[in-house]
């Protein structure tokens, strides 16, 4: 009787115990075979990580299993290794696998059709109810459910779970892994050479380079290319840089810029790789490259403040290469390039430089330090997906010459139609192959000159004479941006009418043209040049003259 007492009093001892504590979700792991890749992922995330899942919680893990795990592998070209020496985004994929609070399946089954956030910033879980099984965001499938633990719960997944940003990130970098094209421009930045013919392989490629012009992307083969640069019209045998063998990796973007002066015999190339990885949302990248040989080191502000400092001609402060590359937000900033560690005297005058998100830019300093300039290029994210892509159909589609933009847009109808009146010339100069700057008026300013002189649209089209005047006096030679453009601030630039010239101005911020006429909109690139639409038309003075007489 005695001894079944005491057997009676162990058991009701026994009933009245707690039960031993369970691990917590990092335990459970790891006394199970098949999450022993989750495991070595928890090790490899931030320590943030394993923290959080092994302290009080409660917390609900989406648990994938070695297969899951492996799967993820083959779909990224991944070894484990590769996955787990990533802990950025290992730590982003792991916390997108919990959820705070102790999440039964008798709860989740509840929340078909609803989201559910997670530990991952403003990242959730979908979920919904599929032939009686738990889904999650349509793919991944609940296997085993309630696998309780001190801190929470483990659900067994069949598949890893990606948030969205990360499956962009990773198919950004697929796309960019797919391409096997190089892609390279070449620049004439030495302010004392005349226009050169660039040789590749002995033949001449471009013709007739003059400073300081930035030829577009050419889209080649990876390999090694012989690359010269003689004088205009001369030959290979007279090369002042080169025959010199460069190459070209695939998925790579060089601009190879001719530096230095011919009168110091500096001349020389200097091979540029640009980053035209992606951008952030809303962002413009720049690059930055000091070409003025006799310039000393200078620094880049915006609205007075530095993002650009000590630049300096390349190999001029110890090993600098000249380059400086920043991704800033897309809108509009008042640039100046000053003496470095000085906000005066400012050397080159940007005010009002534009940046229009999703867009690659190449600012380059140039000329004699006596006679400042700037040189630019602007590369879409469209245009680099294309570009990696080895061109539409392997080669760019050409842009539309100057006068095809005109025939195109319904603003500009009195100007095409003052252009098919005038001398056949100038049709041909705007679809001709030179470059040129067309300040171009909008019909409502051709509207205004009417009503002020008094005339019918027919009358002055009538008046050949008066048209050719009139349009050449919008035209200049060469391809002027508008970042060149505010640079002319007090001066004047010849037109295609002999003897005039517009006075260019900066009021408030814009650009106005002898004193009266407003630039309203810039850079409308064409293959042949740069059009730049203004509010008025331009009337040279001989013009004003002839008709006072």
């Amino acid at each position: 009787m005695r001894k079944f007492l005491l057997v009676l009093m162990a058991v009701l001892l026994l009933a009245v115990m707690p039960a031993a504590a369970q691990g917590t979700i990092v335990d459970v792991a790891i006394s199970n075979p098949d999450f022993s890749t989750l495991v070595a992922a928890v090790q490899a995330a931030d320590p943030a990580v394993l923290q959080t899942l092994t302290s009080a919680g409660p917390y609900t893990l989406f648990a994938p299993t070695n297969d899951a795990f492996a799967n993820l592998l083959v779909t990224l070209d991944m070894t484990a290794e590769e996955l787990l020496a990533n802990q950025e985004l290992v730590t982003q994929v792991l916390l997108y696998h919990v959820v705070e609070g102790a999440v039964p399946a008798s709860t989740v089954v509840t929340l078909d059709g609803q989201s559910v956030p997670t530990l991952l910033a403003d990242t959730e879980i979908g979920i919904s109810i599929v032939n009686g099984s738990v889904v999650l965001n349509d793919t991944v499938e609940v296997t085993t459910t309630d696998i309780a633990a001190s801190n929470g719960i483990i659900h067994v997944i069949n598949d890893v779970l990606l948030p969205g940003f990360v499956v962009d990130m990773l198919q950004q970098g697929a796309d960019e892994e797919v391409s096997q094209y190089a892609n390279v421009r070449v620049a004439h930045f030495s302010p004392d050479t005349p226009a050169v013919d660039i040789y590749v392989n002995g033949e001449v490629a471009i013709a007739g380079l003059e400073f300081p012009t930035i030829t577009d992307w050419v889209t080649l083969e990876p390999g090694d290319y012989e690359i010269a640069v003689a004088p205009a019209g001369t030959s290979l045998e007279e090369a002042a840089i080169g025959p010199a063998t460069l190459t070209f990796e695939g998925d790579t973007f060089t601009t190879v810029a001719a530096v230095g002066s011919l009168e110091n015999g500096t001349l020389a190339p200097a091979v540029i790789s640009e980053d035209l990885s992606g951008l952030a949302e809303g962002s413009a990248r720049v690059t930055v490259f000091h070409a003025i040989e006799d310039a000393p080191a200078v620094d880049v502000l915006a609205g007075g403040a530095p993002i650009v400092s000590q630049l300096a001609y390349p190999g001029t402060l110890g090993s600098n290469d000249g380059l400086f590359t920043l991704d800033v937000p897309a809108g509009s900033y008042d640039l100046a390039v000053v003496p470095s560690g000085a906000t005066e005297p400012v050397v080159i005058d940007l005010t009002g430089t534009e940046l229009a998100a999703d867009t690659y830019y190449f600012v380059a300093a140039v000329g004699p330090l006596a006679e400042p300039n700037v040189a630019l290029a602007a590369t879409s994210a469209d245009d680099v997906e294309t570009l990696r892509a080895g061109g539409a159909d392997g080669e760019e589609e050409a842009a539309p010459t100057i006068a095809e933009i005109v025939a195109g847009d319904e603003n500009f109808s009195i100007l095409l139609a003052a252009v098919g009146a005038a001398d056949p010339a100038i049709l041909e100069a705007l679809s001709g192959e030179s470059p040129l700057t067309v300040f171009a008026p909008t019909n409502d300013a051709f509207a205004a000159l009417f009503e002020a002189l008094g005339m019918s649209a027919e009358d002055v089209l009538a008046n050949t004479d008066l048209l050719n005047q009139v349009l050449l006096y919008h035209v200049v030679e060469g391809a002027v941006p508008a970042v060149d453009v505010v640079t002319l601030d007090g001066q004047s630039v010849p037109t295609l009418l002999d003897g005039s010239s517009l006075d260019i101005s900066i009021v408030d911020g814009g650009v106005v043209l002898n004193g009266s006429v407003n630039v309203i909109q810039t850079d409308i690139m064409a293959s042949n040049g740069i059009i730049h639409v203004i509010d008025g038309v331009l009337v040279p003075q001989v013009v004003i003259d002839s008709m006072n007489g």
